[in-house]
Parts: C-alpha cells; sequence; structure tokens
C-alpha cells in the first residue's frame, strides 16, 4: 500500500504546485500588464511610479520576482528599476529581485521539480548537452556559475533549473550569481534612469563596477582556456 501511495502523493504535490504556480504566475501578468505594454516609454513608467502608493509598487517588484523565475528578462525589471528608482538605488533593488528569483527557482527544481527535471536533462535530445556543464557544475560549482551569469548570451532559467537538478551547493551558487548579475543589471538600471538622474557620485560607481565586471569576464575566460588545455 506504501508504494501505491507513494506515487499518487508524488503526482499530487506535483500538480497542485504547478496549479499555484500557474494562478502566481496569471496573478502577477496582470499587475505588470500595463508596465510590460509602455516598457519602452520611460516618462510614462515615470508618472507610473510617482502615481502609486508603496504597497502598489511593492505589489509590482512582487509581481517582476514571480515572472523573472518563469523566465521574464531580468533586463526588462533592471530597466524599470532604473526608471523607478535612480540608477544606484534602482540597480541595487534590481540586483536584489533577481537573486529572490534565482533561488526561489532554485529552491523549486530543488524540490518537488527535481525528479522530473533531472529525468528532462537525462533525455538523449538533452544529456549531450548538458553533460559537460554538470561535470563543470559538480567540479568547481561557483566559477561555472559565476562565468554563465556573466555572459549576456543564456538562459537564467536554465541555469537555475540545472543547479537546483544537480545539487550545486546554494551558497556558491547564489553568491555567484549575484555577482555575474552585477554587470547587466547596471547597465540596464543606467538606461532607465537616464543621464539626467546620474549623479557626481552614482557615475563613478557604475562606471568601476562596469570596469570590474569586464576584467572578471577576462579573467574567467583566462581560466576556462587553461581548463580545456
Amino acid at each position: 500500500m506504501k508504494s501505491d501511495g507513494f506515487p499518487f502523493r508524488s503526482t499530487l504535490s506535483f500538480l497542485v504546485g504547478t496549479l499555484m504556480m500557474g494562478a502566481a504566475c496569471y496573478l502577477s501578468l496582470q499587475v505588470t500588464s500595463e508596465v510590460f505594454i509602455h516598457s519602452a516609454d520611460p516618462n510614462w513608467l515615470t508618472s507610473y511610479i510617482t502615481g502609486r502608493g508603496t504597497e502598489e509598487v511593492l505589489l509590482v517588484l512582487a509581481a517582476f520576482v514571480v515572472l523573472m523565475t518563469l523566465g521574464v528578462p531580468r533586463q526588462a525589471v533592471s530597466f524599470f528599476c532604473g526608471v523607478g528608482f535612480g540608477a544606484f538605488e534602482g540597480g541595487l533593488i534590481a540586483l536584489l529581485l533577481t537573486c529572490v528569483s534565482a533561488s526561489t527557482a532554485y529552491l523549486l527544481v530543488r524540490g518537488f521539480l527535481r525528479k522530473r527535471i533531472a529525468k528532462l536533462i537525462k533525455l538523449g535530445a538533452y544529456e549531450s548537452r548538458f553533460s559537460q556543464l554538470r561535470e563543470k557544475l559538480v567540479r568547481n560549482s561557483f566559477r561555472t556559475v559565476l562565468m554563465v551569469r556573466l555572459f549576456p548570451i543564456g538562459s537564467n532559467v536554465a541555469t537555475n533549473a540545472i543547479a537546483g537538478a544537480f545539487r550545486v551547493p546554494f551558497i556558491p551558487f547564489i553568491t555567484a550569481s549575484a555577482l555575474g548579475f552585477i554587470p547587466q543589471t547596471l547597465l540596464f538600471s543606467m538606461l532607465g534612469s537616464g543621464s539626467r538622474y546620474i549623479n557626481a557620485f552614482e557615475q563613478p560607481v557604475h562606471i568601476a563596477g562596469l570596469v570590474v565586471s569586464v576584467m572578471l569576464i577576462l579573467s574567467m575566460m583566462r581560466f576556462t582556456r587553461k581548463d580545456n588545455a
């Protein structure tokens, strides 16, 4: 009886979790629909944010976390935060939201989604693609995650799912993710804020951050060449 009941409970928990995720995604899309429609209009976004109360803005930010967890590009959120909060504060808020979404996706996959994601990765169509990445994650989790996050081309959702399915330690995962998120977060928050928001303190901070990010990318590429040699 126990062996018959276990698959049923597992399937039921999966279905309940999927329904809850679907409901959260639907509600988040409803909350942020206007923002995405006018995402290319900084003036509209500025008036939208200034015309909302603190609770409404926090609700929109929470909805962004849900949507980023499910695959919405973090660059759009960084741009929104830059428009609403300025280059420096907006960049910090966007970085926090992105890290929360990455942690949420990681924990979901490591929890009730792990077995199903692991089976999907082991399918013939995907196993060859992920085998090398899995070896690198097992051998050097921090450096591999940092490399993936630093490069602009890549899927955050896939990285979160693979890290959770392969049980990458959480601390190296989120630390490397936070460092790797910094370059694009700073860049898009600056684009969203516009030059009129960047004061004498923020400008050198952002320039220094971008320079450090470029140096990190170059150093990671050098280490990768040494490993492959």
